[in-house]
């Protein structure tokens, strides 16, 4: 097949969720032996020089970009607000060059058109103009339960009514865009449950790992830590430390001042790290390695309240033989036992029990991060997931 990526950032190098699920899908395909075209958005925040980019990357995949300034401007979100009824996220993706290149590229005659996310659906009639092939979304998760979850947890009133309009806008964006594509890739079964789609036209693939990337259990260089890692300029995350840090952590802390909290992650605002200033935390920031990061630490912790899809950076952890202790959405996707293969707590006193009971039993933690190992190489093998996806494209090229 000759399949055409859409991408709104960068997927190289990978050092976030999204990232990292664009890039295995790229790689998983091609190595099917696909022809993969890309064509990506360079931004301030993730950008990488397409000549740069090593011949492991190039191998059966044409890379394309073109620069556009996606950061937000505060007139530009106003005017956006007042006089358009599309979400501004969704709008500062629209770019008059990508189209441009966009049709260009559409000459090749595609299979398949994939766009790795909701706003890239404005091309969608571009598409449709230039080309037969078919289009399907790559749906990392469902934007409008993201919105309408902070929205309910925001304090602010005037945040708390913007929120909602935007979680409105994006919900009829996201149904509009169901009404127009032909396939839907959803990265979890519960997002493919909440986007009412053709069950016969759905393919739920999640992100898959490379197993030989990753080892059984290796002591920790720094036991006696627990710690978190992600992207810190998305807002669930950075909500989601501040709740962990304020609600459970200090009070975990006193009961044992010789463990520490690591947190780590890109972007994070001034505002977000002066506050956790206040709390007994180390900061590490971005880091060079989030594997060598990860195998560093002992225990991770992942509490979000808001979000969607699929955790990746959990997968990734349970792949390193780390004890992961989240909340329901942070394992939302991921189908792992509870008390077996994860830890999951809803309460702040639930979440402490479990950290205080990884912290004093280290067999419990050892036998949980043991068993999330043979979890990920069971269920998250990147070239079976990919594998199926292929075959599925494959199956309704032949219709």
């Amino acid at each position: 097949m000759h399949i055409l990526v859409l991408c709104n950032k960068m997927p190289y190098p990978s050092n976030d969720g999204g990232t990292i699920a664009t890039l295995n899908m790229i790689m998983g395909l091609a190595a099917q032996g696909n022809t993969i075209d890309v064509l990506a958005m360079q931004t301030h925040k993730h950008n990488f020089p397409l000549e740069k980019l090593s011949t492991e990357l190039k191998h059966n995949i044409n890379w394309h970009s073109v620069w556009i300034d996606t950061d937000i401007s505060t007139p530009q979100l106003l005017k956006n607000l007042i006089f358009s009824r599309l979400p501004y996220n969704a709008e500062r993706f629209v770019s008059k060059e990508f189209d441009e290149k966009l049709k260009d590229l559409l000459q090749n005659n595609y299979d398949i058109v994939q766009l790795e996310g909701l706003y890239l659906t404005s091309y969608i009639d571009t598409i449709r103009n230039n080309s037969k092939s078919i289009i399907s979304l790559r749906a990392h998760n469902v934007e409008q339960q993201i919105w309408e979850r902070l929205a309910e947890t925001e304090t602010n009133p005037f945040r708390r009514i913007y929120k909602r309009i935007l979680s409105r806008r994006i919900g009829r964006l996201e149904q509009l865009t169901l009404s127009k594509i032909d396939l839907l890739v959803p990265i979890t079964r519960n997002d493919a449950e909440r986007l009412p789609f053709a069950p016969e036209r759905t393919c739920v693939t999640p992100t898959g790992i490379e197993p030989q990337k990753f080892s059984a259990y290796k002591e920790p260089s720094v036991p006696k830590s627990v710690f978190y890692i992600g992207a810190l300029d998305w807002e669930p995350n950075q909500e989601a430390v501040l709740w962990f840090v304020r609600n459970v952590w200090t009070d975990v802390h006193q009961q044992h001042p010789d463990w520490e909290l690591h947190i780590a992650g890109r972007n994070a605002p001034k505002s977000f790290a002066a506050e956790l200033a206040k709390y007994p935390v180390v900061f590490d920031g971005q880091v060079q390695s989030a594997q060598e990061f990860i195998e560093r630490h002992n225990i991770m912790i992942v509490p979000l309240l808001s979000g969607s899809g699929m955790r990746i950076k959990i997968i990734e952890a349970m792949a390193h033989s780390r004890c992961v202790v989240t909340t329901p959405v942070g394992a939302e996707g991921i189908d792992a036992e509870n008390g077996r293969q994860i830890l999951i707590g809803e309460t702040p006193d639930e979440l402490k029990a479990l950290i205080l009971k990884a912290i004093g039993d280290a067999e419990f933690t050892h036998s949980i991060a043991n068993e999330a190992f043979a979890f990920t190489n069971l269920n998250f093998n990147n070239r079976l997931i990919i594998s199926s996806l292929d075959k599925f494209y494959k199956q309704w090229l032949q219709r």
